[in-house]
């Protein structure tokens, strides 16, 4: 072979070889690109791991309107079920646990949250990796019911259904959760991280004559703090006697 047709074989050996190469950087930097973007997206979920408690400013919570269908009678059954709840440490649920009087503890994982109250009460599981709730057939309602959540921006929505009416009942503002009662709540972090604002809406036409909605603004709890548990003890009679019978004066 001429020494001209060596020359040009080599040159179309290096142009190949360079178009190979621009492909392979090419590719490479468009797979960078996708992990970079991707990556804001898997860590953009703000973090509210922590023990939060509300204030004596804590609370915005407007009256509720009940349905027409809603009695004086009901209202009053409800109290005495309630306070009957209280009296032998019956578990309290949703929404009496996110109000107890003490800390409430939230531990944020990848597929769900959990939230566990000092109160007589299991802890609330939001499962972040389900669309749907189980069959009501097959599922037995419970004082929580079945939680739902998903983020939308930093907002985390949550969508909780099949309470039973068993525990504390009562919401705040008026009204009472029961079989058909449904809970949508909206966490987001304020004042850099520092607070924590929840706005939680009642809808059941049941109970409401519109979507009942009140908001709690819970501050974060310091280092150092240790978690307690409440020790309800449904046999102590002194306990009893108070809770039951009409106030006396001090001793």
């Amino acid at each position: 072979m001429k020494r001209s047709g060596l020359l040009k074989m080599f040159i179309m050996l290096g142009a190949g070889a360079v178009a190979i190469l621009g492909c392979c950087h090419a590719a490479s930097a468009q797979s960078s690109n996708v992990t970079a973007s991707s990556s804001p997206q898997q860590s953009a979920a703000p973090n509210i791991t922590g023990f939060w408690m509300l204030r004596f400013d804590s609370r915005n919570v407007p009256e509720a309107r009940l349905a027409p269908s809603v009695t004086a009678k009901q209202i009053a059954e409800h109290k005495q079920n309630d306070a009957h709840a209280v009296r032998w440490c019956l578990y309290q649920g949703t929404p009496a646990m996110m109000d107890a009087g003490a800390p409430i503890d939230i531990t944020q994982g990848a597929t769900q949250i959990a939230i566990s109250s000092e109160a007589p009460s299991a802890a609330r599981h939001i499962y972040l990796d389900r669309t749907a709730r189980p069959d009501p057939i097959t599922f037995d309602e419970t004082p929580d019911g079945f939680s739902i959540g998903h983020w939308e921006g930093d907002t985390l929505v949550v969508e909780t259904q099949g309470f039973s009416n068993t525990g504390f009942t009562g919401i705040p503002g008026g009204g009472f959760r029961t079989l058909t009662s449904h809970l949508t709540e909206r966490y987001q972090l304020v004042d850099g991280g520092r607070e924590l604002e929840v706005s939680f809406t009642w809808t059941d036409p049941k109970v409401f004559a519109r979507p009942h909605t009140y908001a709690f603004r819970y501050y974060r709890v310091p280092r150092g703090f240790n978690a307690g548990e409440f020790f309800c003890d449904a046999n102590d009679q002194e306990r009893a006697d108070f809770l039951s019978k009409p106030p006396l004066g001090p001793k």
